[in-house]
């Protein structure tokens, strides 16, 4: 009986260890993403639709994908991207993510990628606090809180700026948020 139950314990153990060598080859980890300030772009009335912006670096070796942003603050909530063709500025639903290669910065700002708020619930008010969730291929979703400024107070940092070079454990109006490591 004492050979069966070291047996086991060794098999427990070569288990354990193999699983402890598989999360760390895993090939992109939440840490490797860098969430700049988020912003929504704050309502008048009763507006129908607004718009969210940040921007997502990848400090990672292995590329990832922005798949989706989940809030409850609209009845839809889509990915877009804005262009101006002939003339014609074109606003369309992004299928299939967001490619966020490794090494690159990815700028959602108006007239480009951004976040779609369509349906809101409520108007959002000028410097109150909101939040949405990104859902990332591999690291999983992340939620975010920015706060909502007036169309001419958006700023979006550019990627090698010191706001975008901050670094925090949340995001703000002025900060960045580095994300933990999950498993």
């Amino acid at each position: 009986m004492n050979g069966d139950f070291m047996l086991s314990l060794n098999l427990q153990r070569i288990f354990a260890a193999g699983f402890v060598c598989l999360v760390m080859l895993s090939p992109a980890l939440a840490s490797d993403l860098k969430i700049g300030a988020l912003q929504f772009r704050a309502t008048i009335g009763s507006m129908p639709s607004s718009a969210a912006y940040l921007s997502i670096t990848n400090h990672g070796t292995m590329p990832d994908r922005l798949l989706d942003v989940e809030s409850s603050l609209a009845r839809k909530t889509e990915l877009h991207t804005m262009a101006v063709t002939n003339g014609v500025m074109k606003m369309r639903q992004i299928d299939g993510g967001i490619d966020i290669p490794a090494g690159a910065t990815i700028q959602l700002a108006p007239g480009g990628f951004h976040v779609m708020l369509i349906g809101l619930k409520a108007p959002l008010t000028v410097d109150e606090n909101y939040d949405v969730t990104l859902v990332f291929e591999t690291a999983g979703k992340v939620k975010v809180t920015g706060l909502a400024k007036r169309p001419a107070d958006l700023k979006i940092s550019a990627p090698h700026s010191p706001e975008a070079q901050s670094h925090g454990t949340h995001s703000s109006s002025t900060g960045s948020m580095e994300m933990p490591k999950t498993n």
